[in-house]
């Protein structure tokens, strides 16, 4: 395992893979097929119980390094993957998604030429969670850019604007091995919002930059982690719990993440989290009216 110092310039690819036999390919030739060359591509199979291994096995490229582990989770494999990286940056793709041609061209050299210690771009999300039961043959494709166009900032300094949102995806992140390995690697307890988790420590170790193009597409699957509403709002109790003294530091920011898991809770029937949340958020501070309002008339249905 290469130490940070002596790490190799260039970037390497990590990809987690659990069960996606059906995927993995696409996701890998995606990486393989940028202008920008990847150093090495880094698949951890996450103890898949299909041929996902296989797959990439067979497709033997020099580029492509197959890493098996037992199930464990998305931020043990992508923190396998972290360790086991021989380039001074560490680009993330999912492997049920795809990286358009450019994505490192457009990332890389604003990296290396400014002092950054991560870099972002925009993604097309193709249809939602919500949408997934409904598709059928007669449904038409639909996207969404992400992050949203109207937030402000998303480049440079932005701890502000991520203890309010996370506009950070993960197969959109490239940041530098030792920072990663620095704020303490993904965060292996939370099992939803890991993105956002690593984006805000990030965030705290210096400035992150910004492509403004759609250079990844993310579509949403049976098995998406997205869909899972109870493991959403527990890891924003852990988010919440972990950076308490961050969202103390901006009341608006502490109001705005209280009222979200209080808002969930009691939509999930947890009337004593939903209480407790809607309590912190009513003394983070004066509220702006849109979020009094919310804040009255959901804990007039508590």
């Amino acid at each position: 395992m290469p130490a940070s110092s002596s790490a190799t310039p260039g970037v390497s690819v990590v990809i987690p893979a659990y069960n996606r036999e059906k995927t993995v390919e696409t996701a890998i030739r995606s990486v393989l097929w940028q202008t920008l060359p990847a150093a090495e591509i880094l698949v951890v199979d996450d103890g898949s119980t299909d041929n996902t291994a296989a797959v990439v096995q067979a497709m033997n490229h020099p580029l492509v390094k197959l890493i098996r582990q037992p199930n464990g989770g998305i931020s043990a494999a992508r923190n396998a993957g972290i360790r086991a990286a021989g380039s001074e940056w560490v680009a993330f793709q999912d492997s049920d998604d795809e990286w358009l041609p450019r994505k490192l061209e457009l990332q890389m050299p604003r990296l290396t030429a400014g002092d950054f210690v991560a870099s972002y771009c925009g993604l097309l999300i193709t249809g939602s969670p919500a949408d997934l039961d409904s598709y059928g043959p007669a449904r038409r494709q639909s996207f969404t850019y992400h992050p949203d166009p109207s937030l402000m900032p998303v480049a440079g300094h932005i701890l502000e604007t991520l203890l309010m949102t996370n506009p950070i995806s993960t197969q959109t992140l490239v940041a530098r091995r030792e920072t990663l390995l620095a704020v303490g690697l993904f965060d292996e307890q939370l099992k939803s919002l890991v993105d956002w988790d690593i984006a805000i420590r990030l965030a705290t170790a210096g400035s992150i930059d910004f492509v403004d193009e759609p250079l990844v597409l993310q579509r949403f699957t049976p098995n998406s982690i997205t869909r899972d509403s109870a493991k959403r709002v527990q890891s924003w109790i852990h988010i919440h719990e972990k950076h308490r003294a961050l969202f103390e530091s901006s009341p608006a920011a502490l109001a705005n993440h209280a009222l979200r898991i209080a808002g969930a809770s009691r939509r999930m029937g947890d009337r004593e989290t939903a209480s407790r949340y809607f309590r912190i958020a009513r003394n983070a501070g004066p509220l702006p009216l849109k979020a009094r309002l919310r804040a009255l008339a959901a804990s007039t249905r508590l």
